[in-house]
């Protein structure tokens, strides 16, 4: 029974001692495992940072990209309200002849263009206002030499120096922006 009992203490410590070899080699298994798996996150970590980078520098670009061509094509867009606001003018400024009598056919033509000019101008109006383009409102303003543009010069003596007394060119405001800067005549006063 003493043999048996020492056979087994001998057994169990073998056992035991077998068991703390197999648990320290799985320990070191776990712990470069570990090593590996921090090593990989850490690796996943800054693939991450630099794909997040690369994807915002993307946005940025494809944002800047998105907005240079929106402002070019509104610029165009100015330049065919121009024309319109301008062939409008040309047709309001048409008088009558005295002789309208003889020629109703020209007459009813000039009206109807005046109609069709006006109504594209507010279509063309609608849209900018999509846009969010918007005039800048210059007469009887002090110049703004951050939206306006001096073109001519007047000597009116009743008008205060600086103050915009014509708009030649209409400017518009885009999101806060100056779209395109408004072209003036303005007064001053000459100290002689």
């Amino acid at each position: 029974n003493k043999i048996t009992q020492q056979t087994d203490l001998f057994s169990l410590f073998t056992e035991l001692a077998a068991l703390r070899n197999e648990v320290k080699l799985e320990s070191r298994q776990v712990k470069n495992s570990l090593e590996l798996f921090k090593d990989t996150f850490a690796t996943m970590q800054d693939s991450h940072k630099q794909i997040s980078s690369e994807l915002e520098r993307c946005r940025e670009s494809q944002t800047t990209q998105h907005r240079e061509i929106t402002r070019t094509m509104l610029l165009e867009f100015l330049e065919i309200y121009d024309r319109i606001k301008a062939g409008i003018i040309v047709l309001n400024a048409y008088k009558t002849p005295t002789w309208q009598y003889f020629c109703k056919q020209e007459i009813n033509l000039i009206h109807g263009l005046q109609e069709g000019q006006s109504m594209t101008l507010r279509r063309f109006e609608q849209l900018l206002e999509k846009y969010q383009v918007q005039p800048i409102k210059v007469l009887d303003q002090p110049v703004n030499p951050h939206c306006m543009q001096v073109i001519e010069i007047s000597h009116l003596a009743n008008v205060g120096n600086g103050i915009v007394v014509e708009e030649l060119r209409t400017g518009f405001m885009w999101e806060n922006e100056v779209l395109r800067s408004a072209e003036v005549k303005v007064n001053k006063i000459d100290v002689n």
